[in-house]
């Protein structure tokens, strides 16, 4: 039986140094979100394909309720932007849902390399519960977006929330798991608002904090929602979407995405701190990012 392509992605990328297996750096990773792209099924049926790989596959326990969750919240995603009287936006859609997946999955996927030895293994590391409430936020976390930007702090994050949890609270878990699901995905969903990076980033960067479990799987959803965009040939593209996606009603920021003084503007505001993210050598791809484009 044939494998599906991005079972086939998954089996081909042997991540060392952001190295592929023949050597050459960030090929196997950008070859990845090549296979999102080019994607001919519906998002749910990229959900069923995506946690039938090895890492999700390792997560999964007897009883499980994410799982039917998360494919069940793909297939009302797929109803919800099927039924659209005009397209998706350009970077917003089901596309940017499935490489927020991928990316998560690809930043989970390290989670053997957090050895009893690494010092933020307490904080880091992630149950197979916690596993899956990510996946459900990177589901959930554009659930809904119409292409605009936020008019004040959250604004589109919160309508993401909304309807994440009225599916929660309909769907058939018990009601108490599913107002914990609705309290846990709140502010996993709220981080991803690129406005409060840097409120995030300081609880693990000013000594005064003590960052903790929360904010790891905030600093995660964040950073899986990013991972692509920094990448040099998704970066370029997924600028170009946004680019398109901002133009009818933000003309001036439409074009300052896609230059590449946007972009470095934008590589020079995040960061990539997680121990998952620095043994897919993540910051070191930005910083590389970040030097080519002042060349």
């Amino acid at each position: 039986m044939p494998q599906s392509p991005i079972h086939e992605a998954f089996a081909k990328l042997k991540i060392q140094g952001a190295e592929d297996a023949s050597g050459k750096p960030l090929e196997a990773l950008e070859n990845l979100f090549d296979v999102s792209r080019n994607y001919q099924g519906g998002f749910s049926q990229f959900l069923q394909e995506l946690v039938q790989t090895e890492f999700w596959q390792s997560q999964n326990y007897p009883g499980n309720p994410y799982l039917d969750l998360c494919l069940k919240l793909g297939a009302q995603i797929d109803r919800y932007n099927g039924s659209l009287a005009h397209p998706e936006p350009p970077y917003h859609s089901r596309k940017h849902f499935q490489d927020v997946c991928l990316s998560l999955t690809l930043l989970l996927g390290q989670l053997a390399g957090l050895t009893a030895e690494s010092t933020d293994r307490v904080i880091w590391a992630i149950s197979p519960e916690e596993a899956w409430t990510l996946l459900l936020c990177a589901i959930a976390h554009d659930y809904g977006h119409d292409g605009s930007m936020n008019a004040s702090p959250f604004q589109l994050e919160r309508g993401s929330i909304a309807r994440t949890q009225s599916f929660l609270l309909e769907s058939s878990i018990p009601p108490g798991l599913a107002q914990d699901l609705c309290d846990k995905i709140e502010p996993i969903i709220l981080a991803t608002d690129l406005s409060s990076f840097n409120t995030l980033l300081n609880q693990f960067t000013d000594p005064l904090n003590q960052p903790n479990k929360n904010d790891c799987m905030c600093m995660l959803m964040v950073e899986a929602d990013l991972l692509a965009s920094v990448l040099p040939q998704q970066g370029q593209l997924l600028g170009k979407l946004l680019s398109q996606e901002w133009q009818p009603h933000h003309p001036q920021a439409a074009i300052a995405v896609a230059s590449d003084q946007g972009r470095l503007k934008f590589l020079e505001h995040i960061r990539f701190i997680s121990p998952y993210a620095m043994m897919l050598k993540m910051e070191d791809i930005r910083k590389q990012s970040i030097e080519e484009l002042k060349d």
